[in-house]
């Protein structure tokens, strides 16, 4: 006799983020009747329940489920559980097949592929939805399946509120206890980045564009991806667009702002990210102790110049600020050549071009000049009129950071250092791709993995942001350093100073992927503030994907590193490297053995056959017994899941669903 399986739609009006969203309308269409009519033609399902809470705000949700044939169950809207449980007794269910709501595109082929997979296995739970299985499904098309007599248990057991408000969160509360699977996507639906629920307002938009690009109630799932994926590439072809109209905008406004190691423009620059991200500001007061070092007197500077007898000024502030050296003392004097001379940097190459140049640990100042106005000077010989008013008194450095949460508590560092006055490359461009990409990031549903986002002057900036944050940072196993990534030149990139570490890999996966030459160089004790999180006290693995990498271009650290050298779709290019390298982050699973000490008793965790010694590797391939020995041999929290697939030469897809078994067994972990 076949069992009776039963869908029960989860649904009420009183959603937080989107009230009423039930009876929203998509194609004209409420949200409830897609789910009930797209449910009523599974093959496998002996009857539709609508399971609803017993508030009059409900009503019309009851009317509208009883008009198309469906029945209700009505209960306690808090009580989602107890709701369930009692749909579940209402309809005699042997088996109940959970439905939300919001998942107006739920397929029925797909319903009656997971109640057969139920039916000819031996487990407690599946689903075609739960990320953490590895499902490999797009968001949207999911259910999840148990028994009536399940169902009931848990309802008697659950006590806790947060139990009773989710139906089946007890089962994962206590899943050492039950065998929960999941469906693995069959290849032309394996698309686990798309989408398809309506969480908020903004989702029912997206979808409606699907519906006018032609998904209808009766289209089938591999017709609803096709259609995303034609509208997906279209819409970034425009988003594109509009990122290279952002970032022309931002180039702009912030590359003619002072930023030094301190002071208001670094302030100003933080301030415009946060029309872009949530950034917290931090102010460390002057005369702090940071390990060896002390931060320093903060820096203001109002104008500056070199004038000949006349009043005219030769060199003047107001037309670049890399005329002064940063950080200079304030100076009011008349001088002559021989005095002058020695305070005055030229570029050793570009006759042309203003140097950068600095001084932030030692009081003195200077002025950084072009060879013809260098000729100029010297052939007048003075008097000449020097100013620089500007101040160093205590005050404070600021930073800037952006912490987003994911399922994992192990962070990825992103940092990038603000301190460069009026230089596109080096630094404004990796400040803007990684508030840019910070964006993106906290854009993707289910992050898997954790993001601290740091903004800071480079090295004193770095090293105060490690000293503040000592624990956390030391917790973290690899970063990116943005910088030097707007560039006309060629992309490349540094290595983290363990070249066998995966970060590494992963970057070079980008290059070839998108089919892109790039220069590989190594790590060094010069550069960027990767010295700092990768010194002896942290050991962090941080790489940089660059274009036209600092000291590899004329233009760097000079005037000519300007907006006709850097330009917004440059920087977007490289953007797209780093949302790339960021999918492939997002897909790095590393799974640690919870009991590490001598072999894990697999019988006593259900993994064991009933017969010992039964379960020999087959020659040439391996064995289910002997992959689940070799995970719990070699997943230490360090190891990425792929690369084990690689050593043992199994499928990565083969390979994950045997993982995430043990780690409901609760014999592996996800770190």
């Amino acid at each position: 006799m076949n069992p009776r399986n039963v869908a029960i739609i989860q649904a009420r009006m009183g959603s937080s983020r989107f009230p009423g969203k039930m009876l929203a309308r998509l194609g004209g269409i409420p949200l409830l009747e897609w789910v009930v009519r797209r449910l009523l033609r599974a093959a496998t399902l002996a009857q539709v329940v609508l399971a609803t809470s017993d508030r009059d705000s409900d009503d019309a949700l009851a009317d509208l489920a009883t008009s198309l044939g469906i029945s209700v169950f009505r209960g306690s809207e808090t009580d989602v559980l107890g709701r369930f449980a009692g749909a579940a007794s209402m309809a005699g269910a042997d088996n109940v097949v959970r439905i939300c709501a919001d998942n107006p595109f739920i397929d029925p082929v797909e319903v009656d592929r997971l109640v057969r997979y139920f039916a000819d296995s031996s487990c407690d739970y599946a689903c075609n939805h739960q990320d953490r299985l590895g499902s490999g499904y797009a968001d949207g098309f999911g259910a999840e399946i148990l028994s009536a007599a399940l169902l009931e248990q848990i309802a008697a057991n659950a006590l806790e509120v947060r139990h009773r408000e989710h139906v089946t969160l007890y089962l994962w509360d206590h899943a050492s206890e039950y065998t929960l699977t999941a469906v693995a996507a069959p290849a032309e639906l394996a698309f686990p980045k798309l989408r398809f629920d309506v969480d908020t307002p903004a989702d029912l938009a997206n979808l409606e564009v699907l519906v006018r690009a032609g998904v209808a109630i009766d289209t089938p799932a591999p017709d609803i991806i096709r259609i995303a994926q034609e509208n997906h590439r279209a819409a970034t072809a425009d988003s594109s667009s509009h990122v290279r109209a952002e970032l022309s905008d931002y180039l702009h406004r912030l590359f003619p702002l002072c930023r030094s190691i301190t002071g208001n423009p670094n302030r100003e620059t933080l301030k415009a990210l946060q029309e872009l991200i949530p950034l917290t500001l931090h102010e460390v007061p002057s005369g702090t102790a940071v390990y060896d070092w002390t931060v320093p007197d903060e820096w203001s500077i109002r104008d500056a110049w070199i004038a000949d007898s006349t009043g005219r000024r030769i060199v003047d502030f107001g037309e670049s600020n890399l005329h002064v050296v940063s950080y200079s003392e304030p100076v009011n004097s008349v001088m002559d050549w021989a005095e002058l001379q020695a305070r005055l940097h030229r570029h050793p190459q570009l006759a042309e071009a203003i140097p950068y140049r600095t001084s932030y640990y030692k009081r003195d100042w200077g002025f950084c000049v072009t060879h013809a106005q260098f000729a100029e000077m010297e052939k007048l010989g003075g008097p000449f009129t020097v100013v620089i008013d500007s101040e160093l008194k205590p005050g404070s450095l600021t930073y800037g950071e952006y912490l987003v949460p994911g399922r994992s508590a192990r962070e990825i560092l992103l940092s990038c250092y603000i301190c460069h006055p009026s230089m596109a490359n080096d630094s404004l461009s990796g400040v803007l791709l990684t508030a840019f990409l910070a964006r993106h990031i906290a854009s993707l549903k289910n992050r898997h993995w954790s993001y601290r986002i740091v903004f800071v002057p480079e090295t004193i900036g770095a090293i105060t942001y490690c000293a503040r944050n000592e624990a956390a940072m030391k917790q973290i196993d690899m970063g990116l350093v943005i910088t030097t990534v707007g560039g006309p030149g060629k992309f490349g990139y540094k290595r983290s100073f363990d070249s066998s570490h995966p970060i590494n890999a992963m970057i070079e996966e980008v290059f070839r992927d998108a089919e892109t030459e790039f220069v590989t160089y190594p790590f060094d004790i010069h550069g960027s503030d990767e010295r700092q999180y990768s010194s002896q006290g942290f050991r962090i693995n941080a790489a940089t994907i660059c274009r036209d990498r600092y000291y590899e271009y004329a233009y760097y650290h000079s005037s000519l590193d300007d907006l006709s050298f850097v330009t917004a779709e440059q920087i977007a290019g490289t953007l797209d490297l780093y949302v790339r390298l960021i999918e492939k982050v997002e897909a790095r699973r590393v799974y640690r053995n919870r009991i590490p000490h001598g072999e894990v008793m697999l019988s006593r965790h259900d993994l064991y056959p009933a017969t010992g010694g039964a379960q020999r590797p087959e020659l040439g391939r391996r064995s289910e017994l002997d992959l689940i020995l070799w995970l719990l041999f070699l997943c230490d929290g360090k190891l990425d899941i792929a690369d084990i697939a690689a050593r043992l030469g199994v499928s990565f897809a083969d390979l994950v669903p045997i993982a995430d078994r043990l780690v409901a067994k609760d014999v592996l972990e996800l770190v």
